[in-house]
């Protein structure tokens, strides 16, 4: 069964507090305290009451539990990603729309988050990180808190994904919620992650922060959101001798679309040919354009290809490359103000 009470919570960020590991070495958390209030109550911002030891709570205040380290004995890290120019997705498109509480997905006309399915960031970007260790900008707790910091600095928005505490006042599981290990596969599910994002009025920005556990597939089934194959998060990005080796998923890039012609141009990244036999392209409806069997890209060159069974829409959109195995070797996103600005064709940094 998937997760339960999943949505979004539009909020204003006021306040947080950390566990360390001499605090919480088992299962810490960021607590991350917000209002729905718009704007916040100026009282909120320096609230005199710390939180409950007990409960963590703090008066007046929703809370967000975060987690910042996992609970596998073998593998307790962290991923972490972070997209500064999310502006580009055509999620946000629908986001600053929604009014400030929380909103269960099942009841308003939007989608939750998928780090496979809604090419949220570039997964190679990700960083594996520990929870809490000597040095700086080296653990979870280094690369949180000034992203947090500045969100409250700024009364920025903050639309968090996960799931509402049964007591109403909060919200947890903000993090990949599919590609589970087997005693917590029964939270899989797809369109169904946690996350943050982070809308600064005054600076025009979109954030948006996602984690997972390293210990999670990477890959997944689109039914029920468990792992297909052996590749794990820390299987991926783990750097090894000060370099972290191209694989399969990072081969091919989708390096630009035109929404009008429908046509694709894709780019070997590796130093062989790769053929592109069986493998196909996807928009966020579904639709499939199979590739030409014959296909083969030249090392480090790019290829063209009309997609007439799979078109774009001009409101925003996804596109994705699988392969023949059906895995996830790129995926791109553009907003409809991309398209408003007469932008084709849209091409993607890589």
């Amino acid at each position: 069964m998937p997760v339960q009470n999943y949505g979004v919570w539009k909020a204003h960020p006021v306040r947080y507090s950390v566990e360390h590991a001499y605090q919480d070495p088992r299962t810490p958390h960021l607590s991350l305290y917000f209002t729905s209030e718009d704007p916040p109550p100026s009282s909120t911002t320096k609230h005199p009451h710390p939180p409950s030891p007990k409960t963590k709570d703090i008066p007046n205040l929703n809370r967000a539990a975060i987690n910042i380290k996992s609970g596998d004995r073998d593998e307790s890290r962290l991923v972490y990603w972070v997209n500064e120019n999310l502006i580009d997705h055509h999620i946000i498109d629908s986001l600053s729309n929604l009014p400030y509480g929380f909103q269960p997905l099942d009841e308003i006309d939007h989608e939750g988050l998928d780090y496979i399915r809604g090419n949220l960031f570039n997964v190679h970007n990700g960083r594996i990180l520990p929870h809490d260790i000597q040095g700086r900008d080296n653990d979870i707790i280094d690369v949180l808190e000034p992203r947090i910091r500045w969100a409250i600095e700024e009364s920025s928005d903050i639309y968090l994904f996960g799931s509402q505490f049964n007591s109403k006042n909060g919200i947890h599981n903000i993090h990949m919620n599919q590609g589970n290990i087997s005693g917590f596969q029964q939270d899989d599910g797809v369109w169904q992650d946690g996350g943050m994002i982070f809308h600064s009025r005054r600076e025009g920005k979109w954030v948006g922060v996602f984690l997972a556990f390293a210990s999670q597939g990477a890959h997944t089934d689109d039914e029920e959101g468990h792992r297909i194959g052996d590749t794990t998060w820390a299987g991926l990005l783990d750097i090894q001798g000060g370099r972290r080796r191209r694989s399969v998923e990072d081969s091919v890039a989708i390096v630009e679309v035109n929404v009008g012609s429908g046509r694709h141009r894709l780019g070997n990244r590796t130093a062989h040919p790769v053929s592109l036999a069986d493998w196909r392209i996807h928009n966020s409806q579904g639709q499939v354009q199979d590739l030409p069997r014959g296909a083969v890209v030249e090392p480090r060159a790019t290829m063209e290809f009309e997609a007439p069974m799979c078109p774009l829409s001009d409101r925003g959109d996804t596109v994705t490359l699988l392969n023949q195995e059906g895995l996830k070797i790129h995926g791109v996103s553009y907003s409809a103000q991309q398209m408003k600005a007469g932008l084709q064709p849209i091409m993607f940094a890589h």
